[in-house]
């Protein structure tokens, strides 16, 4: 009975384990049709990204070096003969400059600091003019001494300055010539025995003149001769004074050009001075020649008299007369010229212009003695480098950036050791590009930042970001990949909804990109919404 039961229990079993088998079997046996379909790719899908609301950037991120708004440096002057030898140092690196200074003595000459724009590029001497002289004569009054003399022109006002500049330093001038004492002694002995030939002259005229008639037409002459020679020097001086004023006008009107801060009036007024002077350089011309025209017409027309009144007996005494007046005129005017070249000089490089004053003290020559540059970085025949205004930040960019940037342009510097940010502001973009030493060409910009950079960034290299373009207040932004176009140049995006597997197109009208985003504003309003779902890509 037992043995039954368990044959029983075996079949019933190996029957369970036969079925359990036919069932796996057939859920794992497929028909041809099946595997084909199992093996094919899924149904394409949509790629879609949100619409979002948002202030849209352009943004630009270059370096820039932290270098000085204006510098000036001093070199050895030219009155240094032969090796320039360091005598005296009155300033370290750092320290601060103001005007007047003597910073520097080179081979026993001075060096001083004085406030202007214009770098000095040539020796200033007596009798010259220029905007420069004007700009010496503007620093020689801040620092107390009163010139007399006409605004650019270095005449004996400014050269009572010069040596009151000099003197209070304890330093003597150089004069515009080592004769110039000499000179000015022979030219006043040549005086001395030109009026003496005068009067000989004259005595030998009114000895032999039968009445006054003669000796007054030879009066005339001489007062015609003096009204000449006045006239023609008037016009020389009114019209140099004419052609230095319209240079100040032009020299007005470039920098009103190059600065930024210059409204179209203050420029618009600048070149209506130009306008002005330059007109009134024309009327000083033609003055000046009917004066002198009008002179010598009145010295013919004395000498003509004076040839009718002569006695045809006493036409050498007459004749040597005239060459006496003439002799004495010509010691006078030869008197004057060196009078009016004699006295002190300034030597290029004895003053340096800075265009802002204090300045501070970048880097100078190590100890007296021999000058020994390679203890500093400076450039070759540099004495000392002033740096003058406040920090900036001076970067180049590509031609492809120097499109999209503009002064005025907002960006930030940020010091990456200290992680601080400053904000700033594009204050200059260079023109013309510069060829780099990688041998491309950049164009230099200039930022300008709202809170002054701390002296010790000086020479630090930072990271710019500048922002080239923004939208302004926040718009719809969509990846620039959801931007399609018809035919006839219509921009659209397609919007995918959650109930619907076709996207539905939307017309839009595009704004700046920036990114890989773009500005798009529905040209149906609400037909388009934060985040509805653009196709990007399938």
């Amino acid at each position: 009975m037992v043995r039954r039961r368990r044959g029983w229990i075996v079949g019933l079993a190996a029957l369970v384990l036969a079925s359990g088998g036919a069932f796996v079997a057939g859920t794992r046996l497929q028909s041809p049709r099946q595997a084909a379909a199992k093996a094919a790719p899924p149904a394409a899908s949509w790629v879609t990204a949100a619409v979002e609301h948002r202030v849209l950037t352009q943004t630009i991120i270059s370096r820039g070096d932290v270098v000085p708004e204006g510098s000036a440096s001093a070199v050895a002057p030219t009155s240094v003969q032969g090796e320039p030898v360091l005598t005296g140092l009155s300033i370290a690196a750092g320290d601060e400059v103001t005007e007047g200074m003597r910073v520097i003595e080179v081979s026993g000459r001075p060096i001083f600091v004085l406030a202007g724009a214009v770098p000095i590029y040539r020796s200033l001497r007596p009798g010259m003019t220029g905007t420069d002289v004007a700009q010496l004569q503007s620093a020689l009054g801040r620092l107390g001494c009163l010139d007399s003399d006409t605004p650019g022109f270095f005449g004996d006002g400014t050269k009572t300055c010069v040596s009151w500049l000099y003197e209070r330093a304890g330093y003597e001038p150089i004069p515009a010539s080592t004769a110039e004492a000499a000179d000015l002694a022979a030219a006043e002995q040549a005086i001395t025995d030109a009026s003496a030939a005068l009067d000989l002259a004259r005595h030998a005229v009114s000895a032999k003149t039968v009445g006054s008639v003669v000796l007054a037409a030879l009066l005339d002459v001489e007062a015609a001769q003096r009204g000449l020679s006045d006239a023609t020097s008037s016009a020389a001086s009114a019209l140099a004074q004419a052609s230095a004023d319209l240079d100040d006008a032009r020299d007005a009107l470039e920098r009103a050009e190059s600065d930024p801060s210059s409204t179209p009036a203050v420029i618009a007024a600048a070149e209506a001075e130009v306008r002005r002077r330059d007109a009134a350089v024309d009327g000083t011309k033609r003055s000046g020649d009917a004066a002198v025209a009008a002179g010598s017409a009145a010295v013919r027309l004395a000498e003509a008299r004076l040839g009718e009144a002569r006695n045809p007996e006493m036409t050498s005494q007459y004749i040597a007369l005239r060459q006496a007046v003439q002799a004495h005129s010509n010691a006078l005017a030869a008197r004057d010229a060196i009078r009016q070249s004699a006295g002190p000089t300034v030597p290029q490089g004895e003053v340096v212009f800075v265009p802002a004053l204090p300045a501070r003290v970048r880097a100078v020559v190590g100890s007296l003695g021999s000058i020994d540059r390679s203890a500093t970085n400076m450039s070759a025949g540099h004495l000392a480098e002033l740096a003058t205004g406040q920090l900036v930040v001076s970067l180049t960019l590509r031609s492809d950036e120097v499109r999209l940037i503009r002064t005025g342009m907002r960006a930030e510097v940020l010091d990456e050791q200290t992680s601080t940010a400053y904000s700033a502001t594009v204050v200059s973009i260079d023109d013309r590009p510069n060829t780099g030493a990688d041998g491309q060409l950049a164009f230099r910009a200039e930022l300008r930042t709202n809170r002054a950079l701390p002296v010790e960034l000086t020479g630090a290299n930072l990271r710019v970001t500048v922002a080239a373009g923004s939208t302004g207040a926040a718009s719809l932004v969509v990846p620039i990949t959801a931007i399609s176009s018809t035919a006839d140049g219509a921009t659209f995006v397609s919007v995918l909804s959650g109930r619907d597997n076709d996207p539905i197109k939307v017309a839009v009208t595009t704004g700046l990109s920036a990114d890989g985003f773009v500005a798009i504003d529905p040209n149906k309003p609400g037909s388009l919404s934060v985040a509805d779902r653009v196709v990007v890509g399938r």
